[in-house]
């Protein structure tokens, strides 16, 4: 479904180069645009895992109904007695926030990194003396 292109920020100070608003990448392409794909889907579910508690209860829900229930736009809508634009302008906002947050926090990424290190370890278990093996793995689980 279209939505309107965002705006260019042009920030105050003349020195600065202009910056673009959080539904535009820095290469000026749509983070919204392929919101169908799998990845996308699985991010959405990620990010509404970490940071759903950010966004207001009708987002979170409108959200759940599309992204996780796998919904209609006109389900969700019905159930929330909203028209399916004030769905869709929902989950727009609920994810423009919950990217927002995350590239403030950087959350998911720094989970995918102590994942990343857990699987190294795991790798290289017999190389390693067992008291760190173990003591390391406490502290990425934990």
């Amino acid at each position: 479904m279209p939505y309107a292109r965002p705006c260019q920020v042009i920030l105050l100070d003349r020195g600065a180069r202009p910056e673009y608003n959080s539904l535009v990448n820095e290469n000026g392409s749509d983070i919204l645009q392929d919101s169908d794909s799998l990845g996308q889907r699985i991010r959405d579910g990620l990010l509404l895992d970490v940071y759903g508690t950010l966004i207001t209860e009708k987002q979170r829900l409108a959200c759940e109904m599309v992204l996780l229930q796998d919904l209609s736009l006109s389900e969700a809508a019905e159930s929330l007695k909203v028209s399916r634009q004030g769905v869709h302008d929902l989950i727009t906002r609920a994810r423009e926030h919950m990217e927002n947050a995350e590239k403030a926090l950087g959350l998911l990424e720094k989970e995918s990194k102590y994942g990343e290190l857990l699987e190294l370890l795991e790798n290289n278990r017999d190389q390693l003396p067992k008291d760190f093996y173990l003591n390391m793995k406490k502290l990425l689980e934990a």
